[in-house]
């Protein structure tokens, strides 16, 4: 527990007249005159004032002599100086022992040198820092965000208390990321097969030879009855089929030919905004349930599926923004589906990047690539016979798959500010739906009416593209 100081101004004077030699018309000429109580003093650490009273002092009290402190010159002047940061009090009585005068003490750190290295480090902002109950507390006005946390950041070290943070950033922290995905897949399909059966009846015996698949398949007449010959064509291909028989020779062929191409695109253009430091998500797609065995049998858990974005942005400042950005683009897909207790359960096809980027506001830059192509060839053939030059054509079937996939992941960030409500358009403006008589008779159907808006550029009615409009993949 801190106690209270006392100073006796008789005592006091002796020591200091012994102690430090002190010119006293000097400090009268420098001193601070007080013509009022109650007040409140700002002091800074090791550093002090001159008080002159308006009545010789007989005492002086300090309330806690750890946060300032007091040296008597004279009846009627005082030096007050802080030790560390606080608030205490004084008081100081005159003969009758009336207090003559008294004052709140407020001791804060110097920050001389702290506005200092604002001046030096942060020339762009205008940043003040004051004392309020112990706290700091900064005020003024910064150009970016990352600057007023600089400044922040310099307060808590070097006055090593908190700091609360009152500067206004003039630039937007908002910002606003488009991202891109653009897959182009690509697939090629060649097929050749051929596919017959000879049969040689020998006397009682029969000599065949078969190779592809089943060309013929011998089924009962829905009209007679009696057994008959069918062709069984090939599902996935194209088929030529033909059948020669002549005394005990019968020869069935089937020739199977496919040739496929294939494009499939995939774009996905996610929007979202957040404030500088934040993280924001964003999903457009679905769940679909997964069941997992437990020891109640069965329980259902939900995996999510679609186009989802998740992006944390930094403004550092008018042409500089760091993004911690994770976009996903995923579909269900057969392709390596399973089965669980008899139910099936798909899979998920995915597109995901995770990256930090450093960009300006409306730069783009193109995160992530990916170039697959994939090859393959069978061959089925009967051996031996596969292998004779030309004629080995006839005992084989080939089939050839090629598949091309191009992935590119491009963002684009925005620094943004609200807008009035009447310059943004929804794509449902405009909409005019036609009645019967111009459905059937007229022929008409919905259309959208242009929108007049206010924010030009802005909605359906600022430019456009003229023509067809979009992307060429090659």
């Amino acid at each position: 527990m801190i106690g209270l100081r006392s100073i006796a101004i008789a005592s006091a004077l002796v020591a200091a007249s012994l102690a430090v030699p002190f010119d006293a018309s000097h400090a009268q000429n420098d001193a601070q005159r007080l013509d009022t109580n109650g007040e409140i003093l700002a002091l800074e650490t090791n550093k002090g004032v001159l008080l002159r009273l308006d009545r010789p002092a007989s005492d002086i009290f300090i309330a806690n002599p750890e946060i300032a402190d007091v040296q008597v010159k004279s009846p009627r002047l005082i030096y007050v100086f802080g030790v560390a940061p606080g608030e205490t009090t004084l008081y100081a009585l005159g003969a009758d022992e009336q207090p003559i005068y008294s004052a709140s003490l407020q001791v804060t750190t110097n920050l001389t040198r702290l506005d200092e290295l604002y001046e030096q480090l942060l020339p762009d902002s205008s940043v003040q820092i004051r004392m309020v109950n112990g706290t700091g507390l900064l005020e003024g006005v910064a150009p970016t965000a990352a600057s007023a946390e600089a400044a922040e950041r310099y307060a808590r070290t070097f006055l090593k208390m908190d700091v609360v943070n009152h500067i206004n950033v003039v630039q937007p922290t908002q910002v606003n990321l488009r991202v891109k995905f653009a897959e182009v897949g690509r697939s090629t399909l060649k097929q050749l097969g051929v596919n017959w059966e000879s049969l040689f009846d020998i006397g009682d015996g029969t000599i065949g030879l078969l190779t592809g698949r089943n060309v013929v398949e011998t089924i009962a007449d829905p009209i007679t009855g009696l057994p008959t010959n069918v062709f069984l064509g090939d599902d996935t291909a194209d088929s030529i089929l033909g059948s020669v028989s002549t005394g005990n020779i019968q020869l069935n062929a089937v020739l199977d030919a496919l040739e496929t191409e294939g494009l499939i695109s995939v774009l996905a253009e996610p929007n979202l905004t957040a404030v500088t430091g934040q993280t924001a998500t964003f999903l457009a797609g679905g769940e679909f349930p997964v069941p997992i065995p437990d020891e109640d049998g069965i329980a259902i858990e939900f995996r999510e599926f679609g186009v989802r974005l998740a992006f944390t942005p930094f403004v550092e400042s008018s042409d500089r923004i760091t993004l911690r950005v994770a976009p996903e683009v995923s579909e269900l897909t057969n392709t390596g589906a399973i089965n669980i207790s008899g139910i099936a359960v798909p899979a998920l096809s995915t597109r995901r990047v995770e990256t930090t980027v450093e960009l300006g506001s409306g730069q783009s830059f193109a995160v992530a690539g990916l170039m697959q192509s994939n090859l393959n060839q069978d061959v089925r053939k009967f051996p031996g016979l596969g292998d004779i030059p030309i004629l080995g054509a006839l005992f084989r079937s080939d089939a050839f798959r090629q598949r091309e996939t191009e992935l590119v992941v491009i963002v684009t960030p925005y620094l943004v500010k609200p807008t009035d409500a009447r310059n943004l358009a929804l794509p449902m403006d405009g909409e005019k739906i036609p009645n019967d008589v111009e459905r059937y008779l007229h022929n008409e159907m919905i259309s959208y009416a242009p929108r007049t808006l206010d924010a030009p550029g802005a909605g359906r009615s600022g430019p456009s593209l003229v023509g067809r409009a979009g992307f060429r993949l090659k």
